[in-house]
C-alpha cells in the first residue's frame, strides 16, 4: 500500500513538474500574433493600427497567423505574394467580405459580409504593409 501511495505521489509530482516547464516555455515564446492578439495592434505603425484591431476583433485569426501558415495563409505570406496598391488593397477587401476558393490551395475563406468595404480596406492596408520590401501606400 505504501508503495502505491509512493508511485501515485511521484507520478503527480512529476505531471505537475512537466506542467509547468511547457507553461513557462509557452511563457517565454512570443509569436507575432500573440503579440497583435494581447497587443489589439498598439504594437502596429499607427498609420495601419485600426486594420489590425479589425484584424483582432473579427474571426481573422481563426484561420490565419502573422507569420505562419495556418488553415489559411500567413499574412507575411499574402503581403509577398502581392504588391502594394489601391488596386490590390481593394481587391483583397472584396475577397475578404465576399469569400475566395483557389487562391491557396483547396481552402475556401468563407464570406463576410457583415464588414464594410472601408473596414476590409483597412484590414488588407494592414496585411500588406507587413513586407518590408515594398512601399506601402498612405491609408
Amino acid at each position: 500500500m505504501y508503495q502505491h501511495k509512493k508511485c501515485v505521489f511521484i507520478l503527480g509530482v512529476s505531471i505537475i513538474m512537466i506542467a509547468c516547464q511547457t507553461q513557462s516555455k509557452k511563457a517565454n515564446h512570443v509569436s507575432a500574433t500573440d503579440s497583435l492578439i494581447n497587443g489589439a495592434g498598439q504594437m502596429v505603425d499607427s498609420a495601419y493600427r485600426e486594420g489590425a484591431q479589425l484584424i483582432t476583433s473579427n474571426d481573422c485569426l481563426t484561420c490565419h497567423a502573422v507569420d505562419q501558415k495556418n488553415t489559411g495563409p500567413s499574412f507575411k505570406q499574402i503581403a509577398n505574394r502581392y504588391p502594394f496598391d489601391e488596386g490590390v488593397v481593394e481587391n483583397l477587401a472584396h475577397a475578404v467580405i465576399h469569400g475566395s476558393k483557389g487562391l491557396w490551395g483547396l481552402k475556401e475563406m468563407p464570406q463576410h459580409p457583415n464588414l464594410s468595404f472601408a473596414a476590409a480596406k483597412k484590414m488588407t492596408t494592414y496585411i500588406l504593409s507587413l513586407n518590408d520590401s515594398l512601399n506601402a501606400i498612405t491609408p
